[in-house]
């Protein structure tokens, strides 16, 4: 429900800010679904992370734009926000893309990240959930860390 008041939101301060000149470009933006989402398996607090979200652009006049991430209570909703340039000469092209965006891990709780994948056919959000724990190497001793981290 939070991501279609932000999209709100943003569309409608886009809306009044576009011109209306006659050799404008229309656009509007668009989220689109979150295939994939490479994330730690665990933080270490204090420590900056990188997160990898893969999606598609469904056709050429899509572009990536930026990332939406949300606070939710404990969770982070992400999406990723495209530009859509309105025309009818778009090509299809299913182009798999990358987006990077960084977390700095500054809470002693875990993190549960929620990766929008779309909605599902009554309107309601479907989410990627990965949850990674937060741990404090300074207030942990080593025989904790291998009790709780299993190695490969």
């Amino acid at each position: 429900m939070g991501f279609r008041k932000i999209f709100f939101v943003i569309f409608a301060v886009l809306t009044m800010v576009s011109c209306s000149d006659d050799d404008s470009i229309d656009y509007h933006y668009e989220l689109l679904p979150i295939e994939e989402a490479l994330v730690p398996e665990v933080f270490e607090y204090g420590q900056l992370y990188d997160i990898t979200v893969k999606y598609n652009l469904p056709e050429d006049c899509y572009t990536n734009s930026d990332i939406l991430y949300e606070y939710d209570e404990d969770a982070r909703n992400v999406a990723v926000i495209s530009l859509v340039i309105d025309s009818n000469d778009c090509e299809t092209i299913d182009l798999e893309q990358e987006l990077i965006f960084r977390v700095h891990a500054l809470q002693a709780s875990p993190y549960i990240f929620r990766f929008w994948q779309g909605d599902d056919d009554n309107g309601e959000p479907i989410y990627l959930i990965v949850e990674v724990p937060v741990i404090n190497i300074s207030n942990q001793k080593a025989s904790e860390i291998e009790r709780t981290h299993t190695k490969m």
